[in-house]
């Protein structure tokens, strides 16, 4: 329990200016000495420096104050020495309660689309951001939630939809991102398909009526 350093209060340095310089340096000498070897009693090497009356009358306080100063030292040290331990303790026991709680059942996907499918607050809010408008999107809403989770597994991103909550932000990307191209490519498409029906039909009707006005001509 050795310390790097040590007080020197100014009392003991009024004392030290009363001293000869010789003297001075012995008790300086028997200061770091007996600061050198506190944790064990039976050092006496510093007396050698203290051989002198004087010198031996000027330790003496200083020695009682080095005593005093390494008491309270090792006390501190005590006490945080207990803190330590008490902390590693409850660090301990707080792992340990964390290790003993039983781990949540991982959810499935078709579990979490299951929740997803419920949720009707969080299908009204996709309605109104959807960007096709309200009613049009909840036309489709549940499609939408199947095709997302087979987007969801045939990109092998399972490990990103763990909880409802992350499947909410992923369709949210998703649909803005990948489903409202698709869903309006689709309508586009339909509509295209429509208008070249429609166009076929009308072909037949216009060559109909002209072969028979050419017919009904060519009677007269």
């Amino acid at each position: 329990m050795k310390r790097n350093s040590f007080l020197l209060y100014t009392d003991s340095m009024d004392i030290i200016s009363e001293l000869s310089d010789a003297q001075a340096g012995k008790l300086l000498r028997a200061m770091v000495l007996y600061q050198k070897h506190l944790d064990d009693p039976t050092n006496m090497e510093y007396e050698e420096f203290v051989s002198d009356s004087i010198v031996k009358i000027a330790f003496s306080p200083v020695k009682n104050q080095f005593d005093r100063d390494y008491e309270k030292y090792k006390d501190v040290c005590s006490k945080r020495a207990n803190a330590g331990r008490k902390g590693g303790l409850s660090k301990s026991l707080r792992v340990s309660a964390i290790q003993a709680e039983p781990l949540s059942p991982v959810k499935t996907l078709i579990d979490i689309e299951k929740e997803l499918m419920s949720d009707e607050l969080w299908k009204e809010q996709m309605c109104r951001q959807s960007g096709i408008g309200a009613v049009n999107f909840m036309k489709i809403i549940q499609e939408q939630i199947k095709k997302f989770f087979e987007y969801i597994s045939a990109t092998g991103s399972e490990k990103t939809v763990l909880t409802k909550d992350d499947a909410k932000r992923r369709f949210f990307w998703w649909w803005t991102n990948t489903g409202v191209d698709a869903y309006n490519k689709c309508r586009d498409n339909g509509k295209q398909r429509t208008t070249d029906k429609n166009s076929v039909k009308s072909k037949p009707d216009i060559q109909s009526r002209k072969s028979d006005e050419e017919r009904y001509t060519g009677s007269f």
